[in-house]
This record gives C-alpha cells, sequence and structure tokens, in this order.
C-alpha cells in the first residue's frame, strides 16, 4: 500500500479525537507495551539492508516482518493508554477501529510486499516464506533477536528509525497530557 503511512497517520488521529483515556495505571502498562515494540522496530531496523538482499537474520530469521510487529505492539500500548474503564462500548469500539484499520493496511501491505519479494529473489523468498512466519514469531525463531552478528550501526542510521522513536513520543506526551488535564 504505497498511502500506508498517512493511511496509519489517519487512522491514529481518529482514534486519539475518539478516545476519552483517564487511566494512569493503563498509560503506564500501554507505554510499557509500546516501549518493547519500539525496541522489536529497533533490531529490525539495525538488522535490514532494504532493496540490496533478502534479510533473513536477526529478528528476520524469527519473523518476516518485525517491523510490522513492532508496529503491531507500539499500537496495542497506544489502545492500552486510550482505553476508558468507565466507557466500555467506547473502548470496544476504538479498539475494533483499530484492528479492522490496521489489520487492513497491514494486510494489504504485507501481500504487495511479498509479491515484490517473490520477482525479486525467486525461489529463496519462497523457501524463507514456508520456513518463518509473517508476524507472529515461534518461541524456537526468537533467538534471531539476539543474534548480534546480525545488526549494524550504519543499517540502522541509514533507516532513520528515530522518527519512529519521536512519534511515539509525542503520542505518549499527548495521552498523558488528555489524562492529566481530562482534555
Amino acid at each position: 500500500m504505497k498511502k500506508r503511512i498517512l493511511v496509519s497517520q489517519i487512522v491514529t488521529l481518529a482514534l486519539l479525537i475518539a478516545a476519552r483515556p483517564e487511566s494512569w495505571p493503563l498509560f503506564w502498562a500501554g507505554l510499557a507495551v509500546m516501549a518493547l515494540g519500539q525496541a522489536v522496530r529497533l533490531a529490525a531496523s539495525a538488522a535490514i539492508v532494504k532493496s540490496k538482499t533478502l534479510t533473513v537474520t536477526g529478528p528476520y530469521a524469527a519473523v518476516r516482518n518485525p517491523l510490522y510487529l513492532g508496529t503491531m505492539l507500539m499500537t496495542s500500548g497506544l489502545m492500552i493508554m486510550l482505553s476508558s474503564p468507565s466507557r466500555p462500548p467506547l473502548t470496544v469500539g476504538i479498539w475494533a477501529f483499530a484492528a479492522l484499520s490496521f489489520g487492513w493496511i497491514y494486510y494489504v501491505t504485507i501481500k504487495a510486499e511479498e509479491v515484490f519479494l517473490y520477482s525479486v529473489y525467486g525461489e529463496a523468498f519462497l523457501e524463507y516464506k514456508a520456513a518463518v512466519p509473517a508476524i507472529l514469531p515461534t518461541p524456537g525463531g526468537l533467538a534471531g533477536f539476539f543474534d548480534t552478528n546480525s545488526y549494524s550501526r550504519d543499517v540502522f542510521r541509514k533507516n532513520k528509525e528515530w522518527r519512529g522513536m519521536s512519534a511515539a513520543f509525542a503520542l505518549a506526551i499527548f495521552v498523558a497530557a488528555r489524562i492529566n488535564y481530562g482534555f
């Protein structure tokens, strides 16, 4: 999906407008889940060499789409932060909207990327696809995350993951302000 980031930003804005966050315990729990998601994204960003090779080491040995796994965790963390214990129907509604929206965005994106990767890497991609799950790693595959030989500081800098970290930090500050000031 060519407009994945724009559509994701619009969906996130809609969620921020609709939600009525109110719980500090949920904020802190959500922040922890967001931090885990960001850690997954940081690891993936330090391992993937985009458009040059089929990356199959590091987090890519555990899951074919660790960047999207990290995004899924970060979104889940945001949704935990935005949950309103005193408004269950609102909370269910925003969770459903987020799950449907982001599920669709990343389903379409992953399918398009798989077509591209097959066109470039052929049988090697099909073997990788058969061996490694798309989004949720198996316990045995988690060892790939700890293979330090798979990471590169230069690759990390080139992939500019600081932008995602900045956005996550800004979202957390905004939600905290909403809880603190009740708006």
